[in-house]
């Protein structure tokens, strides 16, 4: 059987990092776009290099690493910048993911998951379905956020905002994994989700 690959996104402090644990315990092959973004612009690659041609060696730290928050700091608030970014860093994830998706197939995986916080900002719901959004209220949200990464409320909110809306996210999804409720809940959630996918159930 050929391999297939379901989305995975969500928003800041909705969870979507908690269910691809929960995914990958239960067998299942999860390829992280973030990871993938990290490798795209690592010390002595190509995309570091144009990257710093875009946005100057102030984006290097003192071992020559990306500083990956000095950078996120100057393209958070220009959309023109952030822009520039993805124009270099897509493109190189859209290549690294194939290739993970060549090497599982070789592998005679035949279910994994392509965990994408951008999934619909990027166009990735036109060519892969089904799509799982993991979903919370802003007011969860925003409590994740401040005390997982030490932001203010009113900081976690403007990152929440500079995000597409999760609520258009949940609308446009195939299967919604809510995440307000006990962790029991949410297993119980991905397992219901997951037997479905395993069934090869595009839609709920």
């Amino acid at each position: 059987m050929a391999l297939r690959v379901f989305g995975l996104t969500g928003g800041i402090g909705s969870g979507k990092s908690t269910v691809a644990a929960l995914l990958r315990e239960r067998g299942v092959e999860v390829v992280d776009a973030d990871a993938l973004a990290r490798e795209a612009v690592a010390k002595g690659s190509a995309g570091l290099a144009q990257v710093v041609e875009a946005f100057g060696e102030e984006v290097l730290d003192a071992r020559g690493d990306l500083d990956r928050k000095r950078l996120g700091a100057l393209v958070f608030d220009d959309a023109e910048d952030r822009r520039r970014l993805n124009a270099i860093t897509h493109p190189i994830v859209r290549l690294l993911s194939q290739q993970r998706y060549a090497e599982l197939d070789r592998q005679g995986v035949e279910l994994a998951a392509y965990d994408v916080p951008l999934l619909f900002e990027v166009g990735l719901d036109h060519v892969m379905r089904p799509v799982v959004v993991v979903h919370a209220s802003e007011a969860t949200q925003v409590e994740r956020v401040v005390r997982r990464d030490g932001l203010s409320e009113d900081e976690a909110r403007a990152r929440i905002r500079a995000q597409l809306p999760l609520a258009e996210k949940r609308a446009r999804a195939d299967y919604v994994i809510e995440n307000d409720g006990t962790p029991e809940q949410l297993v119980a959630q991905v397992d219901a989700v997951l037997a479905r996918l395993r069934a090869g159930s595009a839609r709920p």
